[in-house]
């Protein structure tokens, strides 16, 4: 059981040196032997736990989604209610990319994705978890329709998907083309105003 516990933890410590890589010069920073200094190990124990920096990269992305889903539930844990809205929310800003971890993954996400036609593996990494997410989204519009908060010309399915789709693309615009993370924000609560009202 021991010998389990610290493969999780070495497996992480990696990651965590791919991060701080990935922060500092962007994913062409990051190869098994900086990674392997970066840790303080050698290239052999970065071998041993991962063949490929793709490899590495998938690990490193699902460690990030982790602790994603960590920083949305510590924001949930103040939320005295179970509400579907205030999950929501978490959930969308949290892809924003206000933490520049979220910031980096979207970066690695962007990169993969290209290649995720090819390779089922990326496919399968790049969209964990988002059916559910959207289901959520459309969840909230349609309490919000049925509540009378909107007219019946919002649509849940449409709209929830299209909050789904802002937001990403909000993320895309702050990771990559500097939108501050507050107008992101404010565009976003604007949407969120339209077709789900607290």
């Amino acid at each position: 059981m021991p010998r389990t516990a610290d493969h999780s933890l070495n497996r992480t410590v990696l990651s965590r040196a791919a991060w701080n890589l990935i922060a500092r010069g962007g994913m062409e920073a990051v190869s098994l032997r900086t990674v392997a200094a970066e840790a303080g190990v050698s290239m052999g124990r970065v071998q041993y736990y991962f063949k490929t920096k793709d490899d590495l990269l998938l690990f490193a992305l699902r460690d990030a989604h982790l602790r994603m889903e960590q920083r949305i539930e510590a924001r949930l844990d103040a939320s005295p209610d179970d509400d579907p809205r205030a999950t929501l929310l978490a959930v969308l800003d949290e892809l924003l990319g206000g933490e520049p971890e979220t910031r980096d993954a979207i970066r690695v996400h962007l990169a993969f994705a290209a290649r995720a036609r090819e390779d089922e593996r990326l496919a399968e990494v790049l969209v964990e978890g988002d059916d559910e997410l959207l289901a959520l989204a459309v969840h909230v519009v349609g309490l919000a329709r049925e509540a009378g908060r909107v007219g019946p010309d919002v649509d849940p399915s449409l709209d929830g998907q299209a909050l789904w789709v802002l937001a990403r693309g909000l993320g895309v615009d702050v990771a990559l083309y500097r939108l501050p993370i507050e107008r992101a924000r404010e565009v976003l609560a604007h949407a969120v105003a339209r077709v789900a009202p607290a």
